[in-house]
């Protein structure tokens, strides 16, 4: 009883920071060195960006300016100061989106959009209207002037949780 009464009591104060321990360290068998990030210099800037399987991903790099203050619901402004250097391995902020329809008359409706337009829960899924940037994505090793084929993906939107207004109506003549 005794011995189950300290380890409690160690366990409780090193979760209360009492006491604290370094972090098991790896055998030196397991320690892999990462290389360095994938970088890309433009005109506007030093992209960096991450390795992932066979692949280097550069992710929301900026192509305009943010569609904020005087430029909300404006056509881009094109970028052209310097970004400096870019961290480009995180995932960019997804553009704001409508997940319920803005006429719901049904309760679920009503308070799905509710909550999704709280700051905290657009915070969560990092949705910001500073969205206009773009993803590239290409094989490891690739070289300046490579000619590699080129996927553009646009996505529509329109996938919206709603129930009709009202039901539809067959006529016939």
């Amino acid at each position: 009883m005794k011995g189950s009464f300290s380890v409690l009591a160690a366990g409780s104060l090193a979760l209360f920071g009492g006491v604290s321990a370094a972090p098991p360290q790896p055998p030196a068998s397991q320690i892999v060195e990462r290389g360095a990030a994938p970088t890309v210099t433009i005109s506007t800037g030093t992209i960096v960006g991450a390795s992932r399987l066979a692949t280097e991903a550069f992710n929301g790099i900026p192509y305009a300016l943010p569609p904020t203050g005087d430029r909300r619901l404006r056509p881009p402004v094109r970028l052209t100061s310097s970004i400096g250097t870019y961290d480009a391995a995180v995932i960019p902020n997804a553009c704001p989106q409508f997940l319920a329809s803005t006429e719901a008359s049904d309760l679920v409706g009503k308070v799905l959009d509710s909550v999704t337009g709280t700051p905290l829960f657009q915070k969560a899924l990092k949705v910001s209207e500073d969205c206009l940037t773009v993803n590239v994505i290409r094989p490891v090793g690739t070289k300046a002037g490579q000619k590699l084929p080129v996927l553009l993906w646009i996505f529509g939107g329109g996938f919206q949780v709603s129930a009709p207004s009202r039901p539809a109506t067959i006529t016939r003549d």
